[in-house]
């Protein structure tokens, strides 16, 4: 999965060490297998060019909801509309995946004040069959059953609904516009190739022709010293 870390690297201008630290442990945290980061970059570089967020601050909102999210079967597709939609009120890092793990948490072992507001906004975390909600479903329920409210009461029942510390967080993604929410969805559920077509274009200048030139004579004398390595321990030895 080497080629989506390293185009979700060059797409952000991060850190190669830092992109796949951080994709891996997202990885990790949402339950997903190593061949899942090409995905997972995608994603990542979709909501990034769509929100106003980075690849750092993502990362660290999923280093705080990706366990929560992952345990609950819910996407990092799903996830990253939530982040992006926070994120465009302000609401990032470690604040966001804070408001997102406590919502997640109370949806799936409601307080009785979180089932009063789940009861008055129509959510349930299940389907009439049993089968899991995606949790893009259940923003959209949030969304449908606040519209028409006042501010006072979307705030009150954000509250009881993620408790005090996801309440600015759940309002974000309530007070989207439904053309924000639809095109961020839209991007982040069709993000393959994401990430290769952003670094293309970043790398498509000579300061992008130096970094593929430095990317490819790191990776030969990775290959040499692979190749010699072998030889020298037994000459050593």
């Amino acid at each position: 999965g080497i080629d989506g870390i390293m185009n979700l690297a060059a797409a952000s201008g991060a850190d190669l060490a830092q992109t796949s630290d951080i994709v891996t442990d997202g990885l990790t945290a949402f339950g997903m297998k190593a061949s899942e980061s090409g995905r997972f970059a995608d994603v990542m570089a979709a909501a990034s060019a769509n929100a106003n967020t980075n690849v750092e601050m993502m990362g660290e909102t999923f280093k705080y909801v990706g366990a929560a999210a992952g345990a609950m079967g819910y996407s990092i597709e799903d996830m990253a509309v939530a982040t992006g939609l926070m994120a465009n009120a302000g609401i990032k890092g470690s604040q966001a995946g804070t408001a997102l793990r406590s919502t997640i948490t109370r949806l799936a072992k409601p307080t009785k004040e979180a089932q009063t507001a789940m009861d008055a906004l129509g959510l349930t975390v299940t389907n009439s069959d049993g089968s899991m909600k995606s949790f893009g479903t259940i923003m959209g329920d949030m969304r449908k059953g606040m519209q028409g409210m006042t501010e006072d009461q979307k705030a009150a029942y954000a509250a009881m609904l993620g408790g005090q510390e996801a309440m600015s967080g759940l309002l974000a993604i309530a007070n989207a516009s439904d053309e924000d929410f639809n095109k961020l969805t839209s991007a982040i559920q069709d993000s393959s190739g994401a990430a290769q077509e952003m670094a293309a274009i970043k790398l498509d200048n000579l300061q992008g022709d130096v970094t593929i030139l430095k990317s490819g004579l790191e990776g030969l004398g990775i290959a040499i010293y692979d190749n010699i390595k072998g030889p020298l321990r037994s000459e050593i030895g």
